[in-house]
């Protein structure tokens, strides 16, 4: 989430999936930034997750799965929202599908990305940044996580990115998944690849749109 449209649009989407929804599966970058200090919880987005809270105790169970721009869990969301897991990548069984989940900020070769994960994973900086006072270690960090993304829209890479999340999304289902969910690239796409479907569930910025699995199919939806 990155503005308040966003905020509304995703808050809406929520409550209209509770009751029907039997998983939710977050793919990353759920904020701009999140860091979960040891006695401090960030109040960024916090009608979201006053409303994932709710929608898993009305009985879907959520999955989170770590982006480059929010990967600093540290069990606060697990425990307070009642997530069932988080994650790098998983395959999971889904309505009798092989489906395969990650962010994919992976498959994003660039050098600059490949720095900001590096520097935004390491254990050390972790700790370095949760010296911070969290009032200017959060503002810091949403200005360069920020940055990144629009450097990242300005130099075109998406579509690099994509094209790579295709061809990983190829030798997936050769491997024998069904389904390959990516996010990242904030660009949505559905392709059928052989026997199998790669979705790109692009974002909730600007395309409004989620990847869906029911009744044994996969779809690219728009909120």
């Amino acid at each position: 989430m990155g503005t308040p449209l966003a905020e509304m649009r995703f808050g809406d989407f929520l409550l209209s999936i509770k009751g029907r929804a039997k998983g939710l599966y977050v793919l990353g970058d759920l904020f701009e930034f999140w860091f979960e200090y040891r006695r401090v919880v960030p109040k960024i987005g916090f009608e979201i997750l006053a409303r994932m809270r709710d929608l898993a105790e009305s009985g879907t169970k959520i999955f989170l799965f770590r982006g480059n721009h929010d990967i600093w869990f540290k069990g606060w969301l697990e425990q307070g929202l009642k997530v069932e897991g988080v994650f790098d990548e998983q395959e999971m069984v889904i309505d009798g599908l092989r489906v395969y989940l990650a962010h994919g900020d992976a498959l994003d070769r660039g050098f600059v990305p490949r720095l900001f994960r590096s520097l935004m994973r390491s254990p050390i900086n972790g700790f370095l940044f949760s010296c911070l006072h969290p009032d200017i270690g959060i503002s810091l960090a949403r200005r360069i996580a920020i940055r990144s993304r629009r450097g990242m829209e300005e130099r075109g890479a998406a579509q690099k990115v994509q094209a790579a999340m295709v061809e990983f999304a190829r030798e997936k289902i050769a491997g024998g998944c069904d389904v390959v969910m990516l996010g990242h690239s904030h660009i949505p796409e559905m392709s059928r690849i052989g026997s199998g479907v790669y979705i790109n569930t692009g974002d909730w910025m600007k395309s409004f749109t989620y990847g869906m699995i029911r009744d044994g199919k996969a779809t690219l939806e728009y909120f």
